[in-house]
């Protein structure tokens, strides 16, 4: 019998978790809760013989990002499905099956956000196993957790009846509930945390799309069947910016008569907010969680996040703490919930801190702005070893590049060369460039940009290692 094939979506923006998640740099490639990131935590986790290669459903914005912490996992191979826009989950699925329709349109699909905390990996392969049999049957299986708590901040999942000896009917769905309506559904003994995560064949989520939201299928099949397909990477075509906006909450499951849960206690968390990461994070003896360079003093019950440096607390309590190196939040715990709402005026204002980190990483390696003013641009430029950025040039601007460690081999024009410790090359505005780490260790060199506009997207790449070269 055929593996489960896990779809890890990638799309949340996580704005509750600004300033550390970021739109160029979301919550799920952070190390918010352990060494790894949520994505490569998600990746991790299916790696067992129960499941196949996964399929991770990302961004086009967010590729590079994917890709490179995919690598870092050395953990074998992955497929991308890149969405040229977000469009919401339902057309997401729909194009992911639609892909996997093409080989197998009766293989298992298990659905799953990147951005979740699951402890217990186990627990939760064995609620996936006891799935698969109503999966295979034509049933859409959903993942409720057995609630510790009476939660406002997730879903509940109503069960009714059983549907076999492990699983039951889904009676219903309730929003997120106010406190009072939380306890009483907690005391009820019959609801349930909504995971977010389902198991179905393509061929079962398909037909429920075609009956339900026939336009997101009919979209998500053509910009399939047009993609642009290179190795592992699958870029779904134009014809997915057609598909309607919708979740596939609202698109199938609150509309579906197929819909089972299978019951599961994995120590399954949602990690949306800075209060969730104070939930599951280890405590001191005053109830803090501290991550990074901190000093607390007389400090209780509070999460304080120090980033570029050291952060020092006194004598406060039930508060959150979080620096990076271009914006720090302070929030009461209580109020965490409402960050994202901070977020949302950043980005209305068009502040960069709403959408770039001063350190932005990209498949090669990195670059840090150190100093940005009118007409110039100063960079920290990271090359991995055997990393290798795109032939390019650029319309607006002129580079002038130094080496402080490591060994370059540099491309202008005709010319190639190689370059070491304190060497530098000037780069003329539209001459064609290209920079590559030949070195056993990290190339660092000092990028000066002039020009009369000095934005990421004035680059026009020839040749790239890294498949960002695409005409759709």
């Amino acid at each position: 019998m055929d593996n489960i094939i896990p779809v890890l979506m990638c799309g949340g923006s996580g704005t509750r978790l600004w300033p550390v998640s970021r739109a160029s740099e979301p919550k799920q490639f952070h190390a918010l809760s352990g060494e790894r990131s949520l994505f490569q935590q998600t990746v991790q986790r299916f790696r067992t013989e129960l499941y196949a290669e996964p399929l991770v459903i990302v961004n086009n914005n967010h590729r590079d990002l994917a890709l490179r912490e995919i690598g870092e996992l050395h953990s074998g191979p992955v497929r991308l499905l890149v969405e040229p826009c977000v469009r919401s989950t339902a057309p997401a699925i729909a194009a992911a099956a639609a892909l996997i329709a093409e080989e197998d349109p009766d293989r298992l699909m298990l659905v799953a956000p990147s951005d979740h905390l699951i402890e217990k990996a186990d627990v939760f392969s064995d609620a996936v196993s006891q799935g698969a049999q109503a999966a295979r049957q034509g049933q859409i299986v959903l993942f409720g957790i057995r609630p510790t708590h009476a939660e406002t901040g997730f879903g509940y999942i109503d069960i009714g009846e059983p549907f076999d000896d492990l699983s039951f009917k889904v009676a219903g769905f309730v929003e997120k509930p106010k406190r009072s309506a939380a306890e009483a559904l907690l005391a009820g003994g019959h609801h349930l945390w909504n995971s977010g995560i389902f198991m179905f064949t393509a061929r079962t989520i398909m037909a429920e799309l075609e009956q339900y939201a026939p336009d997101v299928m009919t979209c998500a099949r053509r910009a399939v069947s047009t993609a642009h397909r290179s190795n592992d990477t699958i870029r779904l075509s134009a014809e997915f910016d057609t598909a309607p906006a919708i979740s596939i909450d609202y698109a199938v499951m609150e509309k579906s008569d197929r819909l089972v849960c299978v019951p599961v206690s994995p120590n399954w968390r949602d990690l949306g907010s800075w209060s969730s990461l104070w939930d599951v994070g280890s405590k001191d003896t005053n109830g803090n969680v501290a991550r990074g360079d901190t000093i607390l003093h007389d400090v209780r019950n509070s999460y304080v996040h120090g980033g570029s440096r050291l952060v020092a607390v006194m004598g406060v309590e039930k508060i959150v703490v979080v620096d990076t190196a271009d914006a720090v939040l302070i929030s009461s715990l209580d109020q965490a919930q409402n960050v994202g709402r901070l977020a949302v005026e950043l980005a209305s204002s068009k502040r960069p801190e709403a959408n770039l980190h001063r350190k932005v990483r990209r498949p090669w390696g990195s670059y840090e702005c150190l100093r940005q003013g009118e007409g110039f641009q100063v960079k920290h430029i990271i090359v991995d070893v055997a990393g290798r950025l795109s032939l390019q040039y650029h319309h607006h601007r002129s580079e002038h590049w130094t080496v402080v460690s490591g060994t370059a081999r540099v491309t202008v024009g005709e010319r190639v060369f190689v370059m070491t410790a304190n060497e530098s090359v000037y780069i003329p505005k539209g001459d064609v460039h290209r920079l590559e780490n030949v070195g056993d260790d990290e190339l660092h060199l000092i990028e000066v940009q002039c020009g009369s506009y000095l934005g990421e997207d004035d680059i026009v790449r020839l040749e790239d290692q890294y498949d960002r070269i695409v005409a759709i």
